[in-house]
């Protein structure tokens, strides 16, 4: 073979390069054709939407590893009856989110974008009452009102044993009324096809108001209020706080106010934040229909459609949302106070989202949270369940002085064992090593646990061992008996009482209250819920959380 037959040839004559030129041509030939199909397409008036979802947001079924058998040293410090806890308080004194009752499911985690669910409020019935709702807007002028009621009572009449308050429009039994709440039922139905301005509802003063929609579970939701006071109090607006609403995960279509665990009115005097709840401007069950305009943020009801937390919070307050662009919508705090600072002169600024606005590392916490305390009532059932169960420790005296350095008070520790719908998302999220910030097993809990009693009792004395209880969602009943075997007792609210007491946010919040006020609280360091008792034994107590 000649040297020449070596040579290298040119590149434009190559296999390669043809195959490439091919291969280029084909591929803008395709491009080509694909944007002459969108602009037929868009011509003749078709638009077509890819949406396109990566995975479900923290959805699971529970999948934990119950095959550990551990023996250790357990605390003798319980006393007979159902357990309840000691706290170190006064006396005299707190999913995609979760809620430990039952198999009601929320989910705790990091911020995750909302990603478009089906509504289980959208049944059939309701869907064509709708519609008809909205034939009898459009159509006033030509059939009178009367008659399209009697259409939709036809065509679509009330289910037996269903829930139709979420139709106003669809009168109750007459035998079932009386003039006074048929005469009101009536005024509903009026004001849904007619509904009055929001402003309407607010004081007729020169008071300025901010509110927003609440969002996904209960710990995102309290990050929402935290956000929301800090844009109204940068915008000189009294923040109307929401109640904590059921979520997607919680079908009870139920809402409390957060002063019935938080104590909301010795915080604004503390710092001078201007707050009112919506249950102070207007009544759930006589509240006539409002338009409220809200303003997009964070791309929540745009770019993400608004989460069922959002639309039943609607719903339940008859509020008819229109969700108006901002000029520049953004996630970052400044952004948004920029672009809602031109709207000084409107009564009230209504945002799509507050939880997913970004401020500075817990600024929200150090602004706000940190002086949110819990209200008598919550603490006082703690308390009252503590010392049903626990015996207090001694008081620690100086020994020179003779005073009290600390008081007599109930010490405990407590898990936060995160489990049922959060494990999908950690198997999504983490592998390996990592696995254990967010779904440990009850084998890797206990063996931080005897490290924190070696660390709480130098001695190692097993009857000085501090008890344990155990705040989780957790229902396989191995996974409780082993709890058990390990001398923990988990808050079941059913025995407690807890939702009977304090409603149905009860349990979340009880659980608040056992991780604020534990000796040390052994938490999930990817669990918001464990973040928030963490912020409280930090700057309340000055303790430091073991996360897992």
């Amino acid at each position: 073979m000649s040297l020449a037959s070596n040579a290298p040839r040119p590149l434009e004559n190559s296999t390669a390069f043809r195959h490439f030129y091919s291969s280029r041509t084909c591929h803008t030939q395709r491009r080509v054709a694909i944007f002459l199909s969108l602009i037929l397409l868009l011509s003749s008036g078709s638009l077509v939407i890819l949406h396109i979802s990566s995975s479900q947001a923290e959805l699971s079924r529970d999948q934990y590893d119950s095959s550990t058998s551990v023996t250790r040293w357990t605390a003798k410090r319980f006393t007979s009856g159902s357990h309840h806890w000691n706290g170190d308080f006064e006396e005299t004194a707190e999913q995609e989110d979760v809620i430990y009752q039952s198999d009601v499911r929320r989910t705790f985690g990091r911020p995750r974008i909302a990603l478009p669910r089906r509504d289980p409020y959208d049944d059939e019935r309701e869907q064509g009452l709708m519609q008809l709702q909205i034939e009898l807007q459009e159509n006033q002028s030509k059939q009178s009102r009367e008659q399209l009621l009697d259409q939709s009572q036809q065509q679509f009449p009330p289910v037996p044993n269903q829930d139709s308050s979420a139709m106003p429009w669809t009168p109750l039994p007459e035998s079932q009324q009386n003039p006074q709440s048929k005469e009101t039922e009536l005024r509903i139905q009026q004001s849904a096809l007619h509904p009055a301005p929001f402003q309407t509802t607010l004081a007729p003063d020169r008071t300025r108001y901010l509110i927003y929609l609440p969002y996904a579970g209960i710990t995102k939701q309290f990050y929402g209020v935290l956000r929301g006071m800090e844009v109204a109090k940068r915008l000189g607006r009294t923040l109307i706080i929401p109640p904590i609403t059921s979520s997607s995960y919680d079908k009870t279509k139920q809402n409390q106010p957060w002063s019935k665990y938080l104590d909301l009115k010795t915080f604004s005097q503390a710092t001078d934040t201007k707050v009112i709840e919506l249950h102070e401007l207007r009544d759930e069950d006589l509240a006539e229909y409002n338009k409220l305009q809200c303003r997009i943020t964070c791309g929540i009801g745009s770019k993400h459609s608004l989460d069922p937390t959002a639309k039943g919070f609607l719903r339940q307050w008859r509020l008819n949302a229109t969700l108006t662009p901002l000029q520049l919508d953004g996630s970052k705090l400044n952004t948004i106070l920029s672009t809602l600072e031109p709207l000084n002169s409107e009564k009230y600024i209504c945002i799509s989202n507050a939880y997913q606005i970004q401020v500075e590392d817990n600024l929200e916490w150090k602004r706000f949270g940190q002086y949110l305390h819990f209200t008598h009532e919550l603490e006082g059932f703690v308390h009252q369940f503590l010392k049903k169960n626990l015996v207090k420790s001694q008081a620690e005296i100086d020994s020179v002085t003779g005073k009290e350095i600390r008081p007599a008070r109930f010490r405990y520790l407590v898990v936060h064992a995160r489990r049922g719908n959060f494990s999908t998302y950690c198997e999504d999220n983490f592998a390996g090593p990592s696995m254990i910030h967010c779904l440990p097993s009850t084998a890797q809990i206990a063996e931080r646990i005897d490290l924190v009693q070696e660390r709480l009792n130098p001695t190692s004395d097993p009857a000085d061992a501090l008890p344990v209880f155990v705040a989780t969602n957790e229902r396989d009943p191995d996974e409780l008996r082993q709890f058990a075997n390990l001398g923990w007792r988990h808050l079941d609210h059913t025995a407690m009482g807890t939702i009977d007491a304090l409603g149905i946010f009860g349990p979340m919040m009880v659980d608040q209250v056992f991780m604020a006020y534990a000796e040390t609280l052994v938490g999930i360091q990817m669990s918001t819920f464990s973040r928030v008792g963490a912020l409280r034994q930090r700057d309340w107590h000055g303790r430091e959380v073991e996360y897992m």
